[in-house]
C-alpha cells in the first residue's frame, strides 16, 4: 500500500472508533447551553487555535450559539503573554469575560493539557477556573485526553490508530466532530450556502402525518390515538381544501404515519391498508409510507427517526431543503428536523412531551400550516431568483 492508502485507512479506522454516544451527549449539552442563554468559549493552541476560529464561525452562524475564541484577538493574546505569562492567558481572558455557570468552555487540543509535561498549561489553568465557576466543560481531544478528559462534563476522544500520526488525525477530526455538531438537528437552525440552493431536477414535497393532521385522532386522557377500525377513520374538515392548495403549487404530498397498533396486535396490516385506500380516494396524496413497528422493534422508520421521510425522499427524488413536514406530535417535529425539512407543528395541546427540536412554525390547524408553507415557499423562490439575477449581473 502507498502512504496515501495507509493514511486514508487510518482515517477510516479513527472514524469507526469515534464514540457516537458521547458526541450525542455533547450536542445535548450545547443545546442546553444555548437554551440557558450561555456563551461558548473555544480554546485551542497551534493548529487547534485555527480550528477554534473556524468553529466559532460555525457555531455562531449555523446554530445561533454565542461563541468566542480568545486566540482571535492577537493583540490581547500577545499582550497578556508578554505581561502576565503564557500559562494564564486563557484563564485571565475568561475572567475578563465574566465566565458564568451557564456558559461552556470547549477545548480543542491534541493532548488536552498536561502540567507535568508542561504541555498547554494555559488549558489546565483555564479549566480549573471554569470548574471554580461551575461552567460546563467540553473537549474534543486526542491521545489520552490529558487534563481535559479528566475534568470535562463531556469529552470526545480522537482514538490513536498510529502513534506517528496523532496530531494530524486529532486536528483533522476536531473539524469533523464540530461540523457534525453544527449539522445536528438539536443545534442547527440555519442552512449553509450550498445546501440552501435548490437541487437541480429534484421535486419539492410536503410530508404529512395522518392522525391529527389529515384525519381526526382519538383522544384519550389528553393523548392522541389512531382509530381502531377503518369505519372510524374521519377526515379533518379542512383536509381537502388544504391539500388542494398545496397541489396547485406543485408540491408532492407524501403521508408518513406511525401505526404501531399492528405490532401491538390491535389492528391488522390489511385494515391499515384499507384505511389508506379510502384516504387516497378522498385526498390528492401521492403516496403513503407506513411504519407498523413499536418502539421495542428498534426500526429506523418509526418517528421520531427520519426513516419514513428519507425513504419517501429517495423514491420520489425530493429536495428536502425546499420541502416541509406537517405534524401534530413531537415525533413528527423531531423526525422532520432530522430529515432536513422545515417543520410546521399543529399544536393540539396534547398531554405529552414537547419536541426536542424547535419547529419552523407552530400553528393551530392544517389550514394555517398550509398558509405558512405557501408564504415561505414563495419567499424562498423570490430570494433564490434574486440571488441568481444578482450573480448573472455580476
Amino acid at each position: 500500500m502507498s502512504f496515501a492508502e495507509h493514511f486514508l485507512a487510518e482515517v477510516q479506522e479513527v472514524a469507526r472508533k469515534l464514540d457516537a454516544a458521547e458526541i450525542e451527549r455533547m450536542a445535548s449539552l450545547l443545546a442546553r447551553i444555548r437554551e440557558d442563554g450561555g456563551r461558548l468559549f473555544i480554546l485551542g493552541v497551534g493548529g487547534s487555535a485555527a480550528n477554534a476560529s473556524h468553529a466559532v464561525n460555525d457555531f455562531r452562524k449555523i446554530t445561533g450559539v454565542e461563541a468566542y475564541a480568545p486566540t482571535d484577538n492577537v493583540s490581547e493574546l500577545t499582550a497578556r503573554t508578554n505581561d502576565e505569562g503564557w500559562p494564564t492567558i486563557f484563564e485571565s481572558w475568561l475572567r475578563t469575560s465574566r465566565l458564568q455557570s451557564r456558559d461552556g468552555v470547549l477545548v480543542l487540543s491534541v493532548g488536552g493539557g498536561n502540567l507535568e509535561k508542561n504541555v498547554s498549561p494555559n488549558l489546565v489553568a483555564a479549566l480549573d477556573y471554569a470548574r471554580s465557576k461551575n461552567a460546563k466543560i467540553l473537549g474534543i481531544v486526542g491521545r489520552d485526553g490529558g487534563y481535559t478528559a479528566k475534568v470535562a462534563d463531556v469529552c470526545v476522544l480522537i482514538p490513536t490508530i498510529n502513534p506517528d500520526h496523532i496530531t494530524p488525525h486529532a486536528e483533522a477530526f476536531q473539524a469533523i466532530v464540530w461540523h457534525l455538531l453544527v449539522s445536528h438537528p438539536a443545534l442547527k437552525i440555519a442552512e449553509t450556502r450550498w445546501e440552501s440552493l435548490p437541487a437541480s431536477g429534484k421535486k419539492k414535497a410536503v410530508f404529512l402525518d395522518r392522525d391529527g393532521v389529515l384525519t381526526h385522532a382519538v383522544i384519550k386522557g389528553g393523548k392522541p390515538f389512531p382509530p381502531a377500525a377503518p369505519a372510524e377513520l374521519e377526515l379533518a374538515a379542512d383536509a381537502k381544501q388544504a391539500l388542494a392548495r398545496l397541489k396547485a403549487e406543485g408540491f408532492l404530498l407524501l403521508v408518513v404515519t406511525n401505526q404501531p397498533d399492528v405490532a401491538r396486535g390491535l389492528l391488522r396490516a390489511d385494515g391499515v391498508e384499507q384505511m389508506h385506500g379510502w384516504l387516497k380516494s378522498q385526498l390528492p396524496v401521492d403516496d403513503i409510507f407506513t411504519c407498523h413497528h413499536d418502539d421495542a422493534d428498534r426500526c429506523d422508520c418509526r418517528k421520531p427517526l427520519p426513516g419514513l421521510l428519507l425513504q419517501a425522499a429517495t423514491r420520489y427524488n425530493v429536495d428536502v431543503v425546499s420541502s416541509y413536514m406537517i405534524g401534530d406530535r413531537w415525533r413528527d417535529v423531531d423526525a422532520g428536523t432530522a430529515a432536513g425539512v422545515k417543520v410546521i407543528w399543529i399544536d393540539r395541546g396534547y398531554a405529552e412531551r414537547q419536541p426536542s427540536s424547535p419547529p419552523s412554525a407552530r400553528v393551530a390547524s392544517l389550514s394555517e400550516a398550509v398558509d405558512w408553507i405557501l408564504a415561505d415557499s414563495r419567499n424562498s423562490t423570490y430570494e433564490a431568483n434574486s440571488r441568481f439575477n444578482s450573480q448573472a449581473v455580476c
